[in-house]
């Protein structure tokens, strides 16, 4: 598709779902009807000449379409019982083939040779799938998962991770200047269904996002183009190095996830702040990081720090309380932090927006099965479960497998615990709180050796960790959570790793 078509598609597909082709049709009807009635019942209007009349419907009918373009999308897709922002969330995560297309966007090759570009081309891509993942009718792939296929063949990447479009490209920086190539290709008949080349100025790197993920949109047939347009872009950060720290922060923890690096993501983060007091993501991601090294025994002040996430992640809703990614931060955040209830509402309101969003799947099944009733302990089973049928690739797999372990360690099944804890620390054995399960399973179980030789592993990842800090962390956090402090712990207290916790503590 030309330059000029793709643009004209947007504006025609931004307009109907505006509703401007309908307040438009209606106008003119209603002037026809007027006209019709008008020289029936006063015959004088005739005396109005045709030119006259013709000002006077056209200035009518420009000024409908104005108004109604103005009106917020959502608002129009509504009325229409069509494209809500919010569509009900379903049951649990849907099959990879139930969405209208699917798509993987691969990392933009970096053609300007310097270090730095090639984050700027990496966290490019990864906001595209940001977009993309809100939109309800398109399935996208995880950008870190979809990123280690860099390279390889399109028809490999579309089996491999059962897609039917690839987006692939190029990103060129030079002096103020940025050139992006994009190409979708059909892996159904192997060619490309669009291409674009976008040569604008570095301040325009956010309108380019926003344009590619709308044409994107409008090629894969998705109903749901207001959403992209007024929701997930309506706020483009307001420079490129406060992004750049931004995304920097969450690659580097994410494939680290040491305390190390999470020292380093918090410094990025706080300089991205620096530049940009606005910036939503950066304001989660840092509550995010913040109360990952509680949770991972990482942190100095464990109160202090969940304290500091607490606030960030009220600040990055304030600013972006529609912003599904946000939300999706939020959720783990506040289910870390024992507040169970506000958790579950979030992620169950990110899963409706980003149905297939299975990190926020993740989280929802994790709170459902932490200290809830033993439906709702069921119903959390069954969506971690589903997640590992429906995206056996994900690069939250483990996490899964923890997140099950911690679900049957609540039902006070440890055989189940025990074989979900195991596949969890085989597939990512720096994980140290898979390890802290294994143990406590493997103690219930009688196996006080093995309970033993599980803490000596998680203490070899992170040598700060402490059997009674996560006890301590537990009854900090058990408000909403019941018995889990008894549940979680009993193994550790079996293989004298942790003193018994006191009736005031177990409950």
């Amino acid at each position: 598709m030309t330059a000029p078509a793709a643009q004209g598609a947007v504006t025609l597909a931004r307009a109907q779902a505006r509703g401007v082709w309908r307040a438009a049709g209606s106008y003119l009807f209603a002037v026809l009807l007027l006209v019709a009635l008008s020289w029936l019942t006063r015959p004088e209007l005739a005396l109005l000449t045709s030119a006259t009349q013709f000002v006077i419907a056209a200035g009518g009918l420009a000024v409908a379409v104005l108004l109604t373009w103005f009106v917020p999308a959502t608002t129009a897709a509504e009325a229409r019982g069509v494209a809500a922002a919010e569509p009900p969330a379903p049951a649990t995560p849907p099959m990879s083939d139930t969405a209208q297309a699917s798509i993987a966007v691969l990392p933009l090759e970096n053609l300007s040779g310097a270090s730095e570009d090639a984050l700027v081309a990496q966290g490019f891509s990864a906001e595209i799938v940001r977009a993309l993942s809100g939109v309800p009718d398109l399935r996208v792939v995880p950008f870190m998962q979809s990123a280690a296929y860099a390279g390889r063949k399109l028809g490999d990447v579309a089996s491999e991770l059962n897609v039917r479009y690839v987006l692939t490209g190029s990103l060129q920086r030079s002096a103020d200047k940025l050139r992006v190539i994009a190409m979708l290709t059909d892996a159904r008949t192997g060619q490309s269904a669009w291409s674009e080349s976008y040569e604008r100025g570095i301040d325009d790197l956010f309108e380019v996002q926003r344009e590619l993920a709308e044409a994107i949109a409008i090629e894969t047939g998705s109903r749901y183009l207001n959403i992209i347009s007024d929701d997930l872009c309506r706020q483009p950060p307001q420079g490129l190095s406060a992004w750049s720290l931004t995304h920097k922060a969450l690659t580097f923890w994410t494939v680290s996830y040491t305390r190390e690096a999470s020292a380093d993501a918090i410094e990025w983060l706080e300089q991205a702040l620096e530049l940009e007091p606005g910036n939503a993501m950066a304001h989660v991601l840092l509550g995010f990081v913040l109360n990952q090294r509680v949770v991972n025994s990482f942190a100095e002040d464990p109160v202090e720090e969940n304290r500091r996430a607490l606030a960030e992640v009220e600040a990055a809703l304030r600013l972006a309380p529609r912003d599904a990614t946000v939300m999706e931060y939020a959720s783990l955040v506040w289910l870390n932090c024992g507040m169970r209830q506000k958790s579950l509402q979030t992620a169950r309101r990110v899963v409706a927006i980003a149905p297939f969003n299975m990190i926020a799947w993740g989280y929802l099944g994790c709170g459902l099965a932490w200290g809830g009733t033993d439906a709702e302990r069921a119903e959390g089973i069954a969506i971690l479960h589903r997640l590992l049928k429906v995206a056996p690739n994900h690069p939250s797999f483990p996490f899964w497998h923890y997140f099950l372990s911690f679900a049957y360690t609540e039902g006070e099944d440890y055989a189940a615990a025990r074989a979900h804890a195991q596949v969890s620390v085989d597939v990512h054995p720096g994980f140290c709180l898979g390890w802290v399960l294994l143990a406590n399973a493997l103690g219930v179980l009688g196996d006080v050796e093995g309970a033993r030789r599980a803490i000596e592993q998680a203490q070899a990842r992170n040598p700060r960790f402490r059997t009674e800090g996560f006890q301590r962390y537990l009854v900090a956090i058990s408000r909403e959570i019941g018995d889990s402090v008894r549940k979680q712990t009993q193994g550790l207290v079996r293989a004298g790793l942790v003193p018994p916790p006191t009736e005031a503590t177990a409950a």
